[in-house]
């Protein structure tokens, strides 16, 4: 590889790694939810209240490292 390849595969690793640690991120928070609603039904609104911290935590990191792999990228100058 040569050139933009390299800068390429770089990018496409670096945003995977983004996108994965998001996805990880919301999938465990969604796994106990899961678990916490399947013993205890009649607590729905609470658990899902218990839930909506993290849940903003881990998208508003995840978009904020969005940003800065963007200005990071950005060409000078511009």
């Amino acid at each position: 590889m040569q050139g933009f390849e390299v800068e390429a595969f770089i990018f496409v690793l670096l945003f995977v790694v983004m996108m994965s640690v998001a996805c990880i991120g919301i999938g465990w928070i969604g796994y106990g939810l899961i678990t916490k609603l399947g013993k205890f039904p009649s607590k729905t609104p609470v658990i899902q209240m218990g839930v909506l911290f993290p849940l903003i935590v881990i998208e508003v990191v995840s978009f904020t490292l969005f940003l800065v792999f963007l200005k990071v990228l950005e060409p000078v100058g511009h």
